[in-house]
C-alpha cells in the first residue's frame, strides 16, 4: 500500500454512519476485519454496524460479540467492504447497496476493485493484516477488543499460520497484537478445535462421500441435504470441511460441493501448492479468491456442478502443464 491509500483511509475515519459490509456466509477474517474496524469507529465516536448474507457459524459468534445475524440498521452515509473481492460476494441479501460501494478493503489478488476508492493489497495474508497496517500507518489507537478480533481475522486465513500466505510481516503483525490482553490460545481453539458431536458424524460420512480422479490427484466431496439431514448435521457443520479433504496424501487440487437450501451449490477450493491457481476455476463460475483458497456458487444441481467442476478443474490442469501466468499468491 502506498500513501494514497492511507489519505483515503484517513477520510474514512472522519467519516459516520458507516455500514461495513462483508461477503456472504461470513468467515473468520472478514469477521474479525470488520468488527475491527467497527470498534475502531466507535472509539471515534461514530454511529456504525456491520451487516452480511447468511448467519453467523457458531464458532465465530465470539467476533461478532454473539450476533448470529447482521443487519443494516440505519441509513448510512458511507458503506465500506471489508474482504470482499467482487461485488457478487456480498450475496442477495445486500445486492442493493453492490453499485453504491464508497471504500473497498480487500486483500484478495481477483479483487475487481468496484469502489470508488479501493484499498487492495493483494499480497496480504488476510484482510485482517491490512486494516492492521492501516491503523498503524494512520496512527489509529488499538485496544484489547480490536487486538483479539484481529487476530482471529489473521489467524482463520493463515489456518494458524500453517498456510504459506503467512509472512514474515504476519508473524511480526501477530507478535505486535499479542502484546494486547486476550487469550489467543482460546481463539483459536472456539473457531478451529471446539465442535458438535453431529459435525464429528457428518465428517465420518463425508469420507464415504469422496470421490476422486486423474489418480487421486483431484479430490472432490459433494455433500447434499439428504447427507445433512442423515447427520443432524447444520450447515455450519461442513464449513471448513474441504481443510478435512485437504490432508489427503497425493491431493493436488480439493473441493468441497455442498448442495444449498436453494438448490444451488457451495464450492470450497483448495489448492496444495502455488502452481495450481484455483482462483482461476473459481472465477469460471464468477467466483474468485487465492492461488490456493477459493470458492465460487454454481447454479446447477450437485451432480451437474461436480461434473462442470471437475471439467474447469481438469482444462486448468492440463493447460497448466506448460502455462502458469498467475498474478496471485
Amino acid at each position: 500500500m502506498n500513501e494514497t491509500c492511507y489519505e483515503a483511509f484517513r477520510e474514512l475515519l472522519s467519516m459516520d454512519d458507516v455500514l461495513i459490509l462483508v461477503h456472504r456466509n461470513p468467515d473468520g477474517d472478514c469477521l474479525g476485519t470488520a468488527f475491527a474496524l467497527k470498534r475502531a469507529f466507535e472509539n471515534l465516536g461514530r454511529r456504525v454496524c456491520v451487516a452480511a448474507t447468511g448467519t453467523v457459524d457458531r464458532n465465530l459468534r465470539d467476533i461478532t460479540d454473539g450476533a448470529e445475524e447482521l443487519k443494516p440498521r440505519f441509513l448510512p452515509s458511507v458503506i465500506v467492504t471489508v474482504d470482499v473481492a467482487t461485488q457478487q460476494m456480498l450475496g442477495p441479501d445486500l445486492a442493493d447497496y453492490a453499485d453504491y460501494i464508497d471504500y473497498n478493503i480487500d486483500h484478495h489478488c481477483t479483487n475487481t476493485e468496484y469502489a470508488r476508492t479501493n484499498i487492495v493489497n493483494g499480497s496480504a495474508s488476510s484482510a485482517g493484516e491490512v486494516l492492521f497496517d492501516l491503523f498503524a500507518a494512520c496512527n489509529v489507537e488499538i485496544d484489547d477488543v480490536i487486538a483479539e478480533k484481529l487476530y482471529a481475522a489473521i489467524s482463520f486465513d493463515t489456518g494458524c499460520f500453517r498456510y504459506s500466505n503467512t509472512s514474515a510481516h504476519t508473524h511480526e503483525v501477530t507478535a505486535a497484537l499479542m502484546k494486547y490482553n486476550f487469550d489467543a490460545p482460546a481463539v483459536v481453539r472456539k473457531m478451529f478445535d471446539i465442535v458438535p458431536l453431529r459435525q464429528l458424524k457428518m465428517e465420518r460420512a463425508a469420507l464415504d462421500a469422496l470421490h476422486l480422479y486423474r489418480d487421486g490427484s483431484v479430490v472432490l466431496l459433494p455433500i447434499t441435504r439428504e447427507m445433512l439431514e442423515e447427520n443432524g448435521a447444520l450447515d455450519e457443520d461442513v464449513a471448513g470441511m474441504v481443510a478435512l479433504i485437504r490432508r489427503i496424501e497425493g491431493a493436488a487440487v480439493c473441493a468441497t460441493l455442498k448442495e444449498t437450501k436453494e438448490g444451488d451449490v457451495k464450492v470450497s477450493l483448495r489448492s496444495a501448492d502455488d502452481v495450481f491457481d484455483v482462483s482461476a476455476v473459481a472465477a469460471v463460475f464468477g467466483g474468485g479468491g487465492h492461488v490456493k483458497a477459493s470458492g465460487c456458487l454454481i447454479k446447477d444441481n450437485i451432480e451437474r456442478a461436480e461434473a462442470r467442476l471437475l471439467a474447469a478443474i481438469e482444462a486448468r490442469m492440463d493447460g497448466e502443464e506448460t502455462n502458469n501466468d498467475s498474478p496471485c499468491r
